[in-house]
């Protein structure tokens, strides 16, 4: 009889702790959506309409915060400035935003980059 509770029991973990693990991935995907829409709207709000700042989150984990990153080409950087001091009120308290510009091709100097669309 013991036995048999402790058999069941054990089966019925084996079902029950991967059920329960997707459906926590599955809320913390959820609210990162939902921080990432609040983002995206502030940032339309504030520059006006749609632009080249792209919006990507990523929902915090048990050892590290979430991420919010804004990032733009880099002949969009001008953008970033008032799209951080809008989005920032949005940020929730576990997460935290990373604004960045990106490069043409990584690991080259701006003025390298200059010289060679001039070539």
């Amino acid at each position: 009889m013991l036995m048999g509770i402790i058999g069941a029991a054990f089966v019925g973990g084996l079902v029950l702790a991967p059920l329960a693990w997707r459906v926590w991935q599955d809320r913390r995907a959820e609210r990162a959506l939902t921080v990432r829409a609040y983002v995206h709207a502030a940032l339309v709000r504030a520059l006006g309409g749609e632009s080249l700042v792209a919006v990507t989150v990523r929902p915090p984990a048990l050892w590290r915060p979430g991420r919010i990153e804004l990032t733009a080409p880099s002949d969009w950087r001008f953008l970033l400035e008032p799209a951080w001091s809008a989005v920032m009120s949005r940020v929730p308290a576990d997460y935290e935003l990373v604004v960045r510009p990106l490069t043409a091709e990584a690991g080259l100097e701006a003025d390298e980059l200059a010289w060679r669309r001039a070539a």
